[in-house]
């Protein structure tokens, strides 16, 4: 559904410049509109936006945001007890992204409260063991409220002194989940080798390092991807491709220093074998000949 702005009491642009529509013009990236529930997040003539006054300050774009871009909203605070989470909690479930924070920043193993006044919060308990399992992490545990926790949690809402209870949030971004869990990666970048020039714009781009080129080797190293797609959106031959893959461990390319017959420039290959340059295999008529 297309967004009028005319019928926007209040836009707040949101999303800092390494946002990947500001580094790459013809980018489709939409990870933070797949996740808002509530289509406050705006994709307008290349730029993302937030309608504040349909913002439900969820968090959800917050940690799914591969560049950690989206400056506002704050991250959710909730509350927690220990190694749990704890009422009142929040009528939209966090993501499993958030989830994810909280058991490696603050090694949250559960969450306490009524299941029959927060149903939505089974399904995102379920949604995130299923990936904790994939990570091989220990998985959550659903406890239920005792009257002390309801009690408290009323306390709360009354500005009653509570000392057990602590509230607190998680850094967020796909960036902080790359730090928490460093042993494996969601994704994998991949080279056709028959189509890539070897220019290097995919190394020069990429925000993450992930990928990183010199004389000698291309590296491609999956566990600092985060999926931006900066570098799939700027390969002019198309010759790169992320896929979502559990890795754990960098790919290193080897490549070869040759001269170009036709120009007689140094250029890089895949093989030592290589006589012409990538520019000069594709022209023709000796149109570079010197």
């Amino acid at each position: 559904m297309k967004f009028n702005l005319q019928n926007t009491r209040s836009i707040l642009v949101g999303v800092g410049r390494s946002c990947v529509h500001y580094l790459v013009a013809k980018s489709d990236c939409q990870a933070c509109l797949a996740v808002c529930p509530s289509g406050a997040v705006i994709l307008e003539n290349g730029r993302v936006q937030i309608d504040t006054d349909a913002c439900i300050a969820c968090g959800a774009c917050l940690f799914a945001c591969p560049t950690a871009a989206i400056e506002t909203p704050e991250p959710p605070r909730r509350y927690y007890r220990d190694t749990s989470l704890v009422m009142p909690l929040s009528v939209t479930p966090p993501t499993v992204d958030e989830l994810l924070m909280w058991h490696a920043q603050l090694q949250i193993r559960a969450v306490e409260f009524n299941i029959a006044l927060y149903p939505d919060w089974v399904v995102a308990i379920a949604a995130l063991n299923l990936r904790l399992k994939k990570l091989k992490q220990p998985l959550w545990a659903i406890v239920p409220a005792q009257e002390t926790a309801i009690d408290k949690g009323r306390r709360h809402w009354l500005q009653l002194k509570n000392g057990e209870n602590q509230t607190g949030s998680v850094t967020p971004g796909r960036r902080a989940r790359r730090a928490s869990f460093p042993e494996t990666s969601e994704y994998q970048v991949i080279v056709d080798k028959s189509r890539c020039f070897l220019c290097g714009a995919c190394a020069r781009i990429c925000p993450e390092a992930a990928i990183q080129m010199d004389s000698e080797s291309m590296v491609l190293n999956s566990t600092r991807c985060t999926s931006c797609g900066c570098c799939q959106e700027i390969c002019l031959p198309e010759a790169l491709k992320i896929v979502e893959e559990k890795q754990n461990s960098q790919t290193v390319l080897p490549l070869f220093q040759n001269r170009c017959n036709t120009c007689h420039r140094s250029f890089s290959c895949w093989s030592s074998g290589a006589s012409q340059c990538p520019i000069c295999q594709r022209h023709v008529f000796g149109m570079r000949e010197s």
